[in-house]
């Protein structure tokens, strides 16, 4: 049986629908089950872990991750909250696929990247698999409050032609459809697919921030108009805004990942995926 963390998330749910639609058993597991939902059991990062919750698990994939942490928080909620997963399922013989990201890299600035890269070398170190995708995106994300950054940028651009860009969104990104993230991921927990360190799951040609802007803006009717922002002034902004207790849609964390991006050696050097992944293109994310 396989079992999902974050599967009341954007990603994670689409993981586990994809699974259970290849007819694989498999669990959510959740902060808050669903009372008397067979197929979903509780668990959250950095919250002790009940021995009944790897019963029967033979993989888990760990999409979890907790957004809402600051500082210190980032490391001992993500990572450390990870570790009895990871050492409660090795002791059962069990595995995890870890749902990493590009932003984990040697030299990563932003703590996500840096946390996402300690968390791999711990699964790794216990027999698991981890994916590295670069921007989620996919059909009905700017239609979801979990639509990961990619549907926070449709959800903007579908209101308004102005996009205050950091640096004038130049920063080079790669993108990963989650149909065909889903895909691989069905591909491994059924073991048709063994890979060995961590895996670049995402198009081979890297596009930028300001590109797939452009490309929204147009497929919703709208030609764009870019203001671009400095770094170091967007950052003080978001990072006072964050210490005075204020949503925002953006964290100064992530503008960090997007300041020092992966450099191309380091992607070269990642085992290649037997899924092969598409470009951003309308057809794949916008929705009816």
């Amino acid at each position: 049986m396989i079992a999902v963390t974050g599967a009341n998330g954007y990603l994670g749910g689409r993981i586990l629908s994809r699974l259970r639609a290849d007819r694989i058993e498999a669990i959510a597991l959740v902060r808050r089950p669903a009372p008397g939902d067979g197929r979903a059991r509780r668990y959250a990062l950095g919250t002790p872990l009940e021995d009944s919750v790897l019963d029967g698990i033979e993989t888990v994939v760990h999409a979890a991750y907790d957004l809402s942490q600051r500082g210190p928080n980032i490391r001992t909620v993500n990572f450390c909250g990870s570790l009895p997963l990871l050492d409660g399922l090795a002791e059962r013989g069990g595995r995890v696929l870890l749902i990493s990201s590009l932003s984990a890299f040697e030299g990563a600035r932003s703590q996500y990247g840096q946390s996402k890269l300690e968390l791999e070398r711990a699964v790794l170190e216990r027999g698991g698999v981890v994916l590295r995708p670069g921007l989620v995106f996919g059909a009905g994300a700017g239609r979801s409050s979990n639509g990961g950054l990619f549907g926070e940028m449709v959800a903007s651009l579908s209101r308004h032609a102005v996009a205050p860009l950091i640096g004038g969104g130049w920063q080079r990104l790669f993108v990963t459809h989650d149909a065909h993230l889903c895909e691989l991921v069905a591909a491994i927990v059924s073991r048709r697919v063994e890979p060995e360190g961590p895996v670049f799951a995402a198009h081979e040609v890297p596009t930028t921030l300001r590109a797939i802007a452009v490309e929204i803006a147009r497929t919703r009717g709208r030609r764009l108009t870019v203001v671009p922002l400095p770094r170091a002034l967007a950052y003080l902004g978001l990072r006072s805004a964050e210490m005075a207790g204020v949503p925002m849609p953006f964290r100064s964390d992530s503008l960090l990942s997007l300041a020092k991006t992966i450099p191309l050696d380091q992607v070269s050097a990642l085992a290649r995926s037997p899924v092969e992944f598409p470009a951003l293109t309308p057809e794949l994310w916008v929705g009816p």
